[in-house]
């Protein structure tokens, strides 16, 4: 029973205490009337409608359909001008903030990120840079030591076409070309002028007094040997030290003003020992003057066999004109760099340095070091601790150099394809001279 008579103590008092709660605060120009049924009850407030008193306020019906400026007094001004609408000012003010703060930070971090990101992108790139495209010695090495090497190839070439000439117009017998005495220009050439300039030659620049038993060396010899260096010494016979050992030879026929060096005129009394030592009779005036007078098949047949005897030697010597061309002087560009590879392999005197380079490196010395020497150094396979990027690079430069020996092997068996298909010339004409005889008894 006390508890029941708290709680309506409690409800008593609530209700007395409604109608100031729902009783908004009015100016007295607008002020409804409360004091009347069902707003009001003196004795216990029980019959007042909350519900329905909210409704009428807000949508102006019932008692407060009088008063027009309830709306702007209560709604406008008091609630919404004084509470609401700073209220909620200082609401967004804050969410404004807060949501601004929270988006620069976010802002920020995203910027930062994207900052840190392209800076490790342009550091990486940087990296990878470096190392891919770090400077290498041996790609360097490669680029130097073939700095003069198609000079060197034009020019032996042009020395290749000299030499051919040489041969093809001794035996021609053209003017001004005795081969081993210049003093006997303008005079008759033939064999017997032939063998007298190469004996004079012989005598002045070949000769040992050594051999023949020291023959040639006494001092009452008929015929002495005259030379005054052991230099030139049997250079004419001898292939291994006139054209085999030696890497680069002192042969230039593409000067201004041409000047004979030892080793042009080595080689070329060693190509007449080896092709057409004893010449050819060739046909004299006599003998062409015969031609056009009575028109003789013999005379002209004979020319014509002295030609293509000429021609099929041709084909031999071109090889021996094209080993002396590679082995002469070219391109002086990349001499000091096959130096300093010559070094790392251990020499030193500039003895040593002439006999293996030369004063101007053949096509023949470079490449020997690109395709040979290079690869007998330590610091070759030392450099080899390189970047990837770098060593495939030399493996590119190692490809280009041995496609470049492919092409000299391949004219190599060019040459060699001609030697035999000349050799097998020969065979067959033997046969067919066999089977004209034949012929010509029945």
């Amino acid at each position: 029973m006390t508890k029941l008579r708290k709680a309506l103590r409690t409800f008593v008092l609530l209700g007395a205490c409604l109608p100031v709660v729902l009783t908004p605060v009015l100016s007295a120009k607008a002020t409804p009337n409360y004091n009347v049924t069902p707003y009001y009850n003196p004795i216990c407030n029980c019959c007042i409608l909350v519900g329905e008193v909210m409704h009428e306020i807000f949508w102006g019906t019932g008692l407060w359909t009088t008063p027009d400026d309830f709306q702007n007094e209560f709604y406008i001004r008091d609630m919404f001008q004084d509470r609401f609408e700073p209220a909620m000012k200082q609401m967004t003010d804050s969410f404004r903030a807060i949501i601004l703060t929270n988006a620069l930070m976010i802002g920020a971090f995203i910027d930062g990120q994207a900052e840190l990101n392209a800076l490790a992108s342009v550091q990486k790139l940087n990296a990878q840079t470096i190392k891919d495209y770090q400077v290498s010695d041996q790609i360097c090495r490669f680029g130097t030591l073939s700095r003069s090497l198609a000079l060197s190839d034009d020019k032996s070439r042009t020395v290749q076409m000299g030499l051919m000439s040489q041969i093809l117009n001794r035996q021609l017998m053209k003017d001004n070309m005795n081969s081993g005495d210049a003093g006997e220009d303008g005079t008759t050439l033939g064999r017997s002028a032939d063998k007298k300039g190469r004996w004079k030659q012989y005598k002045q620049k070949f000769c040992d007094p050594r051999d023949s038993n020291r023959s040639l060396g006494s001092s009452t010899a008929a015929e002495k040997c005259e030379t005054t260096s052991d230099t030139q010494l049997n250079r004419d016979i001898d292939l291994t030290r006139t054209l085999d050992a030696p890497k680069s030879l002192e042969i230039n026929f593409d000067e201004a003003s041409p000047t004979l060096t030892k080793d042009e005129e080595n080689i070329m009394a060693l190509g007449e020992n080896i092709y057409a030592h004893d010449l050819s009779l060739n046909l004299g005036r006599s003998d062409l003057l015969r031609i056009k007078q009575n028109g003789s098949d013999e005379q002209i047949r004979k020319l014509v066999d002295f030609r293509s005897l000429v021609a099929k030697r041709s084909v031999a010597a071109n090889s021996f004109a094209a080993y002396a061309g590679m082995k002469a002087a070219g391109g002086a560009s990349s001499k000091t760099y096959l130096e300093n590879v010559a070094k790392e392999l251990g020499l030193s005197s500039a003895t040593d340095m002439k006999a293996l380079i030369g004063d101007n490196p053949s096509y023949y010395t470079q490449m020997d070091f690109l395709a040979k020497r290079l690869y007998q150094t330590p610091q070759f396979y030392a450099n080899l601790y390189d970047s990837p990027n770098n060593v495939g690079r030399q493996q590119a430069a190692i490809k280009g150099i041995s496609l470049m020996q492919d092409r000299d092997i391949y004219e190599s068996l060019q040459r060699s394809e001609m030697l035999l298909s000349t050799l097998m010339e020969v065979y067959v004409l033997k046969q067919q001279d066999s089977y004209f005889a034949k012929g010509m008894k029945h």
